[in-house]
């Protein structure tokens, strides 16, 4: 009788195993995006609409609601033509974030078309052409909808005092890229 529970207990765990096999390797997927990042915040008013490019790598669990994903983002703005008294520190300066970040992906709607919340806590590297880097770390939430391997996203990422503003002393940058891309 002991033989026999130990035989069922190998053919239970020897089951389990490969029915989560298989979902396990379709959890993994490396994305490609890019599009257009609008400045916010205290930098709104000295940079213009720029462009992002994101790699990302996702993976998930069966049976758990939601996934880690880890991008490396790089965001470039150019520089805006109004300026006013308190933006002339860095008026006229092209400025460009690079980030890797990690995130947290929860489904909304399973089907075709699959909507998601995205967010995290990332590693930013803000420079403002003509100065040095200001490296600290931030956090972005966002919204996205996925359609088969292509998805859209738009997420605002807000980074404390990596912006120098002539009236406040350093300011938080924050800025949102809608990307457009593919997971593979």
């Amino acid at each position: 009788m002991t033989h026999f529970r130990g035989f069922l207990a190998s053919i239970g765990a020897a089951a389990a195993l490969a029915l989560l096999a298989v979902p396990l390797q379709a959890q993994f997927s490396i994305g490609l995006a890019g599009g257009a990042t609008t400045a916010s915040g205290s930098i709104n008013n000295r940079q213009d609409m720029g462009y992002n490019g994101l790699l990302a790598v996702q993976a998930g669990l069966p049976l758990i609601p939601f996934k880690i994903r880890a991008d490396v983002q790089y965001n470039s703005f150019g520089a805006s033509s109004v300026t006013n008294a308190f933006s002339r520190a860095t008026a006229g300066t092209d400025a460009r974030v690079i980030s890797g970040t990690i995130n947290a992906v929860i489904g909304l709607l399973p089907g075709p078309i699959k909507p998601y919340l995205i967010g995290g806590v990332g590693y930013y590297d803000t420079q403002f052409s003509g100065s040095g880097s200001t490296r600290k770390v931030g956090y972005n939430v966002g919204a996205g909808l996925k359609v088969t391997k292509l998805f859209v996203e738009a997420r605002m990422h807000s980074v404390q005092n990596s912006a120098f503003n002539v009236a406040n002393g350093r300011t938080t940058s924050r800025f949102i890229p809608i990307s457009v891309g593919f997971m593979f």
